[in-house]
């Protein structure tokens, strides 16, 4: 069997298979044996029709067969090759079975690119120093405080930091929003009894908290708010929506003290001490986490500008769409509007393909490590990889693994997990250089 290679740019090639008569003859008569086998002709027992008529009868089948078995025959002598790898077969072409029986086809198929790995081990990394200091933790409990805070009715005027429960009709021109502008955003045409927190910092419409300021229980206000040129609904721009608005309470929130009666709340079996020393493990855990995110940010990206080849653009197309796929569900899940994710359909399309090219490439670079290294995947890798799929599919492990050996989902397991592996060999080798941790605006430790 004579095998040619014939490489093209974006790790693309042909490959032409010639096979000789005698390789040719072996596989017909095996296809004819098999049809033979099989064939049910009118006065003939199954097996017994003289092959002149099941070739005549089947002329077309014995056709087909043979040449599927040949082109299969040829892929395989083919992906033997040292100088090619093969990741997927684009087409066949050029099929030709010549007056001497020998067969000749040309595969056109998607290789890996090749690249000489640059030095991997030793990879400079910059961490900040784990620190929890006092400060963090009492950042950290006063957010938990916040979260447990009750509300108190207050009979005062409304201050920054009250709640205010506010019923509202929106008007135009002293016509209802609802009637003029049945598509408006439904808070502009009324609001019925909803909080609003008022703050420093206008969250909702432009002076609308402000507005506000000093408001009682049950007093009525007409609250105005220009529309800014930048809002959604395009024909209330620059338009003044009169708000009848009539609060139902004003709210103080009050904060528990943090003492063993809070601790009890959060968990009934702890103490103040006991909540504290929770509080900092779990900072710790978190910045651990941020720190290990960050090394690997590193050494992926010191990899990356350090190499430059060529990417096979099928590979790079499925993993854009599917990141386009990702990042339009997200922006849905998130509450985005079907028009104006359409609308940024060239951005999205754009920042999913250039997260697809960085994210093949930087594969292909952690699949060569694996390789050079001989890096393996542990059987209870793949186990509790598939327990996870289990518990996040809502199916049991049986389910699953009946599903995962249709789907071939355990060597895409396998695959990713070694890939994980390689990451994390890149990782404990990597040379470490610890920084101080940076500080927010608030003097905190900044997520790390």
């Amino acid at each position: 069997m004579n095998i040619t290679l014939e490489t093209q740019p974006n790790c693309r090639a042909v490959i032409r298979v010639d096979i000789p008569p005698d390789v040719v003859g072996q596989e017909r008569e095996r296809v004819i044996a098999t049809i033979s086998r099989q064939a049910k002709l009118p006065g003939f027992r199954p097996g017994k029709a003289p092959r002149s008529v099941v070739e005549k009868r089947y002329e077309n089948e014995i056709k087909g067969e043979l040449e599927e078995a040949l082109v299969r025959r040829g892929y395989q002598e083919a992906v033997k090759r040292d100088d090619v790898d093969i990741l997927s077969v684009l087409g066949v072409n050029e099929q030709s079975l010549h007056a001497d029986s020998s067969y000749s086809f040309a595969l056109n198929v998607s290789t890996a690119p090749k690249f000489a790995l640059p030095e991997y081990k030793g990879i400079p990394v910059k961490l900040p120093r784990i620190e929890v200091t006092d400060a963090d933790i009492e950042h950290e409990l006063l957010h938990l405080r916040e979260h447990h805070k009750t509300f108190l009715d207050v009979e005062r005027g409304a201050q920054v930091g009250d709640f205010v429960v506010l019923h509202t009709t929106g008007s135009v021109d002293g016509t209802p929003v609802a009637e003029t502008y049945p598509d408006a955003p439904a808070f502009l045409k009324k609001i019925d009894g909803n909080w609003f927190e008022l703050t420093a910092e206008e969250k909702f419409l432009p002076g609308f908290f402000a507005s506000l300021n000093g408001i009682k229980k049950e007093e009525a206000r007409d609250v105005s708010v220009l529309i800014p040129d930048d809002f959604p609904f395009e024909a209330l721009r620059g338009k003044t929506v009169v708000m009848a608005a009539k609060a139902e309470a004003v709210k103080e929130a009050q904060i528990p003290a943090l003492d063993d009666d809070f601790a009890k709340k959060v968990n009934p079996e702890w103490t103040l001490e006991q909540l504290c020393e929770e509080v900092r493990q779990g900072i710790t855990r978190r910045r651990e986490q941020s720190r290990e995110s960050t090394k690997s940010n590193q050494v992926i990206a010191h990899l990356a500008e350090k190499l430059e080849f060529e990417l096979p653009q099928d590979v790079v197309h499925r993993e854009a769409q599917r990141r386009t796929n990702d990042i339009a569900m997200n922006a849905m899940r998130q509450g985005m509007a079907q028009e104006a994710i359409m609308g940024a359909q060239e951005q999205i399309v754009s920042a999913a393909t250039q997260q697809a090219r960085q994210g093949v490439k930087v594969n292909f670079i952690l699949g060569e490590i694996a390789k050079k290294e001989k890096l393996l995947v542990r059987d209870e890798q793949i186990q509790r990889a598939l327990a996870q799929i289990a518990v996040r599919e809502k199916i049991t492990a049986k389910k699953l693994m009946a599903e995962a050996q249709k789907t071939n989902l355990i060597e895409r397991i396998r695959d990713d997990i070694l890939l994980d592996n390689a990451l994390e060999f890149l990782k404990s080798n990597a040379t470490i250089e610890e920084t101080e941790p940076e500080k927010d605006d608030c003097g905190h430790d900044h997520g790390h």
